[in-house]
């Protein structure tokens, strides 16, 4: 019996996905499985290279699989054309694989317009949802919060802030365990009147939503807990993303110079405090499945990190749930 039909969970991992290569994701994802082993992982990439790191390991023993791929799809590569054109990469074959049902989770730290083009081509969009977003979990001092879109979608309308935002809740909800998630939306004011025609438009909309609205959230409070769920723009959200984590690398430099205080205290324990990489990746919400984008530069663990959330997702079938969060709001 497979573990499919067993019912246990199975995780795909791009093993060859990311800056640092097959050493850093593998080791990652047999740490996610020493941590808990109620899920299995299928690690799809150069067959020789990902077994010489189980082997390194001494994972062997782990509930893991190697699905062997004779292709790669660089960072540089047209998204939708690698797609067509290299059928054998692991983004491609993990989809597909998911998209058949034997597994029930992608996690990748390769190409991130990839890994949007295979969901939306090889996975769909669910109905509802006229654009997928890419929604990251950020850290503060006092609770993470959910900031979509980041990346996936350039230009919006109104109507698809909206969606956002009933994504997002459904995802504070399921995954941060807030049960009423308030909804931000990031502008430049307070005031409902400030900011451009989309914001403007989308403000209103959001206010007549059936969601907790917070109102607008200015950049400077998005770490001071003002809202669990926070829209804007794929434009906007990555430079804001972006933002946040070059600064985080800035204090970790700051706190590396300083004698601040022990693990848990001062700077050094408002960096531990604030690590992204304690929430893995970035799931790529609107889709049949369950994407997980991963940062290219994620460490070993970020991807430990990651795997696990997926594993959490796929028990809870988030799909579904988003799916039926959209249909309550139209």
């Amino acid at each position: 019996m497979s573990a499919k039909q067993a019912g246990i969970p199975v995780i795909a991992v791009d093993a060859m996905g990311g800056d640092h290569g097959p050493g850093v994701v593998v080791s990652g994802a047999v740490e996610a499985l020493r941590r808990d082993a109620g899920f299995r992982v299928a690690l799809y990439g150069d067959a020789d290279a990902v077994g010489a790191e189980v082997q390194a390991l001494d994972a062997n023993d782990l509930p893991l699989d190697v699905v062997a791929c004779t292709q790669d799809i660089a960072m540089g590569e047209a998204p939708a054309t690698a797609i067509r054109s290299r059928p054998d990469s692991p983004i491609v074959r993990a989809m597909r694989d998911h998209r058949a049902g034997d597994v029930d989770a992608v996690v990748s730290a390769g190409s991130t317009g990839a890994m949007v083009a295979a969901s939306l081509i090889l996975l769909g969009r669910l109905e509802g949802a006229d654009r997928p977003a890419i929604a990251t979990v950020i850290p503060t001092l006092d609770r993470p919060f959910v900031l979509l879109d980041v990346g996936a979608n350039v230009q919006c309308t109104p109507e698809h802030l909206l969606d956002f935002a009933r994504m997002g809740a459904v995802y504070g909800r399921e995954v941060l365990s807030v049960d009423a998630p308030r909804v931000g939306l990031l502008n430049i004011g307070e005031e409902p009147g400030k900011g451009t025609e989309l914001v403007v438009a989308a403000h209103g909309l959001l206010r007549e939503s059936e969601l907790d609205f917070a109102g607008n959230v200015e950049s400077r409070g998005l770490l001071q807990g003002t809202a669990d769920v926070v829209v804007t723009d794929g434009f906007t959200g990555n430079m804001v993303l972006k933002l946040i984590e070059g600064f985080g690398l800035f204090m970790a430099r700051v706190a590396g110079g300083s004698d601040s205080g022990a693990s848990g205290g001062g700077l050094r324990g408002l960096l531990e405090r604030m690590d992204y990489t304690a929430y893995g990746g970035a799931l790529l919400l609107g889709v049949k499945g369950s994407p997980v984008i991963c940062h290219g530069a994620s460490n070993a663990r970020a991807i430990t990190n990651a795997v696990s959330i997926a594993a959490r997702l796929a028990a809870r079938d988030l799909p579904a749930l988003v799916a039926a969060g959209l249909a309550a709001g139209g």
